[in-house]
């Protein structure tokens, strides 16, 4: 590999790198598809250099990944799997994992929002249905899904 080619490899990952996060997974499939002629253990190596100085980190991106798609109202199912599919490592992952009573009120304030004005609805109609399968579809695991929805679930009293 010539030196004006490392040169615009190096700077390639650190223009991406300056937008935003990015795991190694997707850098280096970045780098791939720009610099298709470069041969992956060139590519391999510069990311590792770009990795020893701290520039690219799996566990800064798996952080920040994280808190987005919180604040997006996504649940730890779908952002583990995201994050896995982007390559982050397993350890990562596992050391992200919030307690459920974050999740839990995650989901309980994404179920107020689509509520929509109504207090509650009757238990197993269209609402509560409709609900559960939002904040299934979200990532939510049913436990914490079934959980948000229990205080809204109008009760009869006879």
């Amino acid at each position: 590999m010539s030196k004006s080619v490392a040169v615009a490899l190096r700077r390639r990952a650190m223009d991406l790198l300056a937008r935003r996060e990015h795991s190694r997974h997707e850098l280096a499939g970045k780098l791939r598809s720009r610099f298709p002629e470069v041969e992956p253990q060139a590519i391999d190596a510069e990311l590792e250099s770009l990795a020893a100085e701290n520039l690219q980190s799996d566990q800064r991106f798996a952080e920040e990944y994280l808190r987005l798609r919180m604040r997006r109202g996504f649940g730890w199912l779908h952002i583990r799997a995201s994050l896995q599919a982007r390559g982050v490592g397993e350890d990562i992952i596992a050391a992200l994992a919030c307690p459920d009573e974050e999740w839990l009120a995650l989901a309980a304030n994404l179920v107020i929002s689509r509520l929509g004005g109504k207090e509650n609805f009757p238990p197993g109609g269209r609402d509560h249905q409709r609900l559960f399968r939002f904040l299934h579809g979200r990532g939510f695991t049913a436990e914490i899904a079934h959980k948000s929805l229990q205080k809204h679930i109008r009760r009869t009293s006879y």
